[in-house]
């Protein structure tokens, strides 16, 4: 599989700290419901690598998208 881009929603609004531990992403917060990671990802391990990551620090996951590519 070749590099993708994903959209990643989470529930609620990230502190700065929890911000920090995704600095090669991009984060985006829509008020205090919802905060969304984009980011390009090698490969399906390195996604799930994330994916583990938030359910580590308790993040609670809303939906995993792949995004188009710039191509498409």
């Amino acid at each position: 599989m070749a590099a993708a881009r994903y959209e990643i929603v989470v529930r609620g609004r990230l502190g700065s700290a929890l911000i920090r531990w995704f600095d090669d992403l991009e984060v985006r917060s829509s008020g205090p419901d919802a905060t969304y990671l984009y980011g390009w990802f090698a490969d399906q391990p390195a996604l799930q690598g994330l994916l583990s990551q938030l359910g580590d620090l308790g993040v609670e996951l809303t939906s995993v998208q792949r995004l188009p590519d710039p191509a498409d």
